[in-house]
């Protein structure tokens, strides 16, 4: 069996999309057919609450998808190295917005990190902090994808210099802004699921959402091959 890749994705700022993109990335590596653990390792417990996983923060749990399962980092380390690396096809670590011991060590542990962006002033000022810091701690940067775009507050004109400063540091995928993102999140359904469940039809305005994760796990699959 070919070595599990372990992706991170991280930000030090907070509200920038890490868990969301977590959830729906992994929801299309599902579909793939590829075996999924997700490892929350923030302590607001987000995405292991996402995925109905129980109670029990020290296994690994099976969740409404079959493909995913889900635990948490302090039940990650305590397992054994056959049970976390040998199994899945990926492993995919939720990192909290902090800059701590643990997360540091975290990052080390991933072969790449990727890293999700507001097109905000300060957002995109701190950007280079955190490249450096994952350079630092010896992980890949898989890459910087915009994340909630949105081409009302000039999110264009903004990424266009993003890419001027990155170049292929940044992802081609662009995370649209969708409120309907939220929604899926309080039905507890990765947004694909959320819209076949609602019957919103699958062309492509309606679904551009859902087509911009498809191009993110497909961009992730291509940067972190190992």
């Amino acid at each position: 069996m070919e070595k599990t890749i372990k992706i991170g994705f991280y930000n030090h700022k907070g509200g920038c999309g890490k868990t969301t993109s977590v959830i729906n990335v992994a929801y299309v590596l599902q579909k793939l057919g590829k075996k999924i653990l997700v490892v929350d390792c923030d302590s607001q417990m987000n995405c292991f609450s996402f995925f109905q996983s129980g109670k029990d923060r020290m296994a690994f749990q099976p969740s409404k998808y079959a493909r995913i399962y889900n635990t948490t980092w302090n039940a990650y380390t305590t397992a054994s190295d056959k049970a976390k690396e040998l199994a899945f096809d990926y492993i995919i670590f939720d990192l909290p917005p902090a800059l701590t011991d643990e997360v540091k060590e975290i990052i080390r542990h991933c072969d790449s990190v990727f890293v999700p962006i507001i097109l905000g002033y300060f957002e995109i000022s701190g950007l280079a902090d955190v490249t450096a810091e994952i350079q630092k701690q010896g992980a890949r940067l898989g890459g910087v994808f915009a994340s909630m775009f949105n081409p009302a507050n000039n999110d264009g004109e903004a990424i266009s210099e993003l890419r001027s400063i990155l170049k292929n540091r940044l992802l081609d995928t662009v995370i649209p802004w969708s409120k309907t993102v939220r929604e899926s999140q309080k039905a507890e359904l990765a947004i694909e699921d959320y819209f076949k469940q609602i019957n919103v039809p699958p062309n492509p305005q309606s679904w551009k959402t859902v087509h911009a994760y498809e191009e993110l796990a497909n961009e992730i699959i291509e940067r972190s091959a190992i």
